[in-house]
């Protein structure tokens, strides 16, 4: 089973991670559009995981979650992967407290004790838009890119959810397995 650990996210959210390509999309060629409707904010991605850890991957995330309080985040802003000058991936920042950083911390923590690798780059909240297939000539797409106004009224986060991602010709199709609630506080 291929799994990650995510926040979901909100309809309004979907609708305004579309607004780019709507806007921009018709700048260039060679980008391939994420469909916002399986976009997820991933805190761990966990890859090709036996069906016997299954149970022990929930507790973990359970432990973790339990740990904080909800807590509110926004869509803010846009950037580039690697940087504006060699663009491959689009993307819509996220700005939220540090609570999240510290989820996402002891999600990897408690998921590292059974014995899946650590992430080694630096925890970097942002949902991607797109990815650039042909990164010579976007230019004026970046540039439009990183100029577009993306901003959404803050959401309160309650839970994170554990995901199954089934790969096809025609795409990922995403499945909840596990929801786990934060603190209530």
């Amino acid at each position: 089973m291929r799994l990650f650990i995510a926040i979901d996210l909100p309809e309004t959210w979907r609708e305004l991670l579309a607004k780019p390509q709507e806007s921009i999309g018709w700048l260039g060629r060679g980008v391939k559009w994420v469909d916002p409707k399986g976009t997820h904010l991933t805190l761990k991605f966990l890859g090709e995981v036996s069906p016997n850890l299954l149970d022990p991957v929930k507790a973990a995330a359970a432990r973790a979650c339990e740990q904080f309080p909800a807590f509110t985040m926004r869509l803010k802003g846009t950037g580039v992967f690697p940087d504006p000058k060699r663009p491959r991936i689009y993307w819509a920042g996220v700005q939220a407290p540090e609570t999240l950083f510290e989820l996402q911390a002891e999600v990897e923590r408690e998921i590292e004790e059974l014995g899946f690798e650590h992430e080694e780059r630096k925890f970097s909240p942002h949902l991607t838009i797109a990815r650039i297939k042909e990164p010579a000539g976007k230019q004026r797409m970046t540039e439009a890119l990183l100029n577009f106004k993306m901003e959404s009224e803050p959401v309160t986060v309650t839970e994170t959810v554990l995901i199954r991602s089934h790969l096809s010709e025609d795409g990922a199709r995403y499945e909840p397995l596990a929801y786990f609630s934060l603190r209530h506080v």
